[in-house]
């Protein structure tokens, strides 16, 4: 008799069991903003360069969320005696999420070919900073065929990483299982920063790879300490 009156009940007692785990949860609090900020040095603030402000193009502003955020500027060395440009630009792009991260934060493996890029090849990378850090980043490597008729190549290198408010990292996935963590265990939200730095050699310039890996370096050491003051850690 028992048996027959909790039969019907089972399919209700099953679904309030699987969702209790849910109301236990925590509450989300507002975002908590990255450790990185948005103010890139322009001008000549910056010892060695010459920085300018850059607009996100149409694409980012059409395929990332409404409330993404950006950060761009172009940075070309300067010989402090001549005041002459030489060596490669770099590209400094800062892209912060929204309330909806997966639809604002991207990476370059996904956007580049998009672009023309071919044969993307990804390795780990460390850069020294001014304080003793040591920041890990991810290296990717491409290139865009000049088109036909012309031959060659233009190689491009791009170092990027991810910044919230407590937690840096090169790797998209242990940004996303991070995320996942914060949500489900912590009850929080960090916002996430995309910090992409790169450049470029080959093709017509007289540029080297080697050039590039420098420059793109020596501008990533001066550059963080400006708009990352506080480096942030679990």
């Amino acid at each position: 008799m028992r048996k027959t009156m909790i039969y019907p009940l089972l399919p209700v007692l099953v679904l309030a069991a699987l969702l209790l785990p849910v109301l236990l949860l925590p509450q989300h609090a507002e975002l908590e903003e990255s450790a990185i900020g948005p103010d890139l040095p322009l001008g000549r603030s910056l010892p060695g360069w010459v920085g300018e402000k850059r607009q996100e193009n149409e694409a980012e502003r059409t395929t990332l969320a409404p409330d993404t955020r950006f950060s761009k500027a172009c940075y070309a060395q300067i010989n402090p005696v001549s005041g002459e440009h030489f060596g490669p630009p770099v590209t400094v792009s800062i892209v912060y999420s929204g309330n909806d991260m997966n639809s604002s934060i991207h990476r370059p493996e996904r956007c580049l070919p998009a672009q023309g890029h071919q044969e993307l090849r990804a390795a780990p990378r460390e850069v020294l900073l001014p304080d003793g850090h040591r920041l890990r980043f991810t290296r990717l490597v491409s290139y865009i065929p000049l088109g036909e008729g012309k031959g060659g190549r233009v190689q491009h290198i791009n170092y990027y990483l991810f910044v919230g408010s407590r937690c840096i990292t090169p790797s998209h996935l242990m940004r996303t299982l991070q995320d996942m963590w914060d949500r489900v265990a912590r009850g929080t939200v960090q916002r996430w920063a995309y910090l992409q730095v790169g450049s470029y050699w080959g093709g017509e310039t007289e540029f080297t790879e080697k050039d590039a890996d420098e420059a793109i370096q020596r501008l990533i050491s001066q550059v963080v300490p400006r708009v990352m003051p506080r480096f942030p850690s679990e």
